[in-house]
């Protein structure tokens, strides 16, 4: 990891925050990684931490004030500092620098240089405050506008907050920071040529903003006996990037989830299930309602036929253990029969040979508008990964393929996709 953050510059933007303590870690990870750390505080920060503990961590001075004489030796300061970085993280962020990003009011060094930097230079965003001031209308309108400006948002994570309250709100630990960083620094052509060539976010709002949209996402689990069960490999990170992504543009959301181990997303409706009897039933009941359904969870083709009550024992079951199978039912399949003319049906394949050709006989088995395409032979792609190389196809016939992006890219290609369509 050492190789990507080598010589980078990175600004570090601190707020108010009662978790400002937790940029000194962040700081001193960055340098031992070998990047060139530069400090921006608002002046709200310094009562959290002060600027001289961050200084000796990056070893380059710390800026609170927008007209401190030391910054202004290069003319236009502000400007030099946003072009001549790499990449700027916010962390943490209060619920003041969001709005003040958002709406681009420039009244402290650091929202200055947040406004100033170049299309090309990734801003990243870590919330941090009490759950009650994360999920207010205010905030998430907020963060709606900065994820459509292309600002990379990291979710807080779930946990006991400084008010003694339990929710979203808290910063999350330094190696998911690190990680998204080195995610985004590896991946920043890919991501630049997702971002700047692949979508309108302007027109991706307009079109999404009121729409109703089903996310399915994640694996099913389906019963041997109530302690043993068959299920797969998916994380469901890729639906709920969907799920996420579609929020920010001002759809109204319903996730359908699996049991996975990823908080989720603020402004969605969320539906938890377990089965795919249980994914199916609360998909139909559901899709009456939305514009587009986007089924992207790995639904388990086969269950047992009898699901045993309570532990079977090793010794009484001997040393074969024969488990019969049946389908599960088709939720692609009997979603994309009862769609309307105006509804829009996307569902995924995974394949590992012939993969286009296999895409194409699913998109006609299935009767759907859209496949999303992952191959198993690719690298970054599929299950468990924060990356994907997909190909989408559509039943007008467009074929279209596209480099390896982060998941929450690839939901912006999918949702101009499914807008095109």
């Amino acid at each position: 990891m050492s190789e990507i953050f080598k010589n980078k510059k990175i600004i570090v933007g601190v707020t108010g925050s009662i978790a400002a303590y937790k940029s000194a870690h962040l700081v001193r990870e960055l340098k031992k990684l070998g990047a060139e750390v530069f400090v921006i505080m608002t002046p709200s920060a310094t009562e959290f931490i002060t600027p001289l503990t961050l200084e000796n961590l990056s070893r380059n001075p710390v800026t609170v004030d927008m007209f401190d004489k030391n910054a202004q030796s290069g003319g236009a300061w502000h400007i030099h500092a946003a072009n001549e970085c790499d990449l700027m993280i916010i962390a943490p962020c209060s619920a003041s620098t969001l709005s003040k990003i958002a709406t681009g009011i420039c009244d402290n060094a650091l929202v200055t240089i947040a406004t100033a930097l170049p299309p090309e230079v990734p801003l990243i965003i870590a919330p941090a405050m009490d759950s009650t001031m994360f999920l207010s209308p205010a905030v998430q309108r907020n963060l709606k506008t900065l994820l459509s400006d292309g600002v990379h948002i990291i979710q807080p994570a779930n946990g006991e907050l400084s008010s003694g309250l339990i929710g979203p709100g808290r910063l999350p630990e330094i190696d998911i920071l690190v990680n998204e960083i080195s995610k985004i620094l590896s991946s920043k052509t890919e991501i630049s040529f997702a971002t700047n060539k692949h979508y309108n976010l302007e027109s991706l709002r307009s079109f999404y903003e009121n729409k109703k949209v089903l996310v399915t996402a994640g694996p099913t689990i389906e019963k041997i006996d109530d302690v043993r069960y068959l299920t797969n490999r998916s994380s469901g990170k890729m639906g709920y990037a969907i799920a996420e992504k579609s929020s920010m543009l001002g759809a109204d959301v319903i996730l359908i989830s699996g049991p996975v181990k990823i908080a989720p997303p603020a402004n969605v409706k969320l539906i938890n299930v377990e089965s795919a009897e249980e994914m199916y039933e609360a998909s139909i009941k559901n899709f009456k309602s939305c514009d587009f359904a986007i089924l992207s969870a790995a639904v388990a083709d086969f269950t047992p036929i009898v699901k045993a009550q309570g532990k079977m024992k090793k010794e009484d079951i001997g040393n074969e253990l024969t488990i019969h199978l049946t389908q599960t039912k088709d939720i692609l399949l009997d979603i994309s029969k009862l769609r309307k003319k105006s509804q829009i049906v996307t569902g995924f394949a995974l394949e590992h040979v012939n993969e286009i050709e296999n895409g194409i006989k699913k998109l006609q088995r299935k009767k759907c508008d859209i496949i999303v395409l992952n191959s198993m032979s690719k690298e970054n792609s599929g299950f468990e990964t924060d990356m994907n190389t997909i190909t989408i196809l559509d039943a007008k016939g467009v074929i279209k393929d596209y480099p390896t992006m982060d998941k929450s890219d690839c939901a912006l290609v999918i949702l101009e996709s499914i807008k095109n369509y």
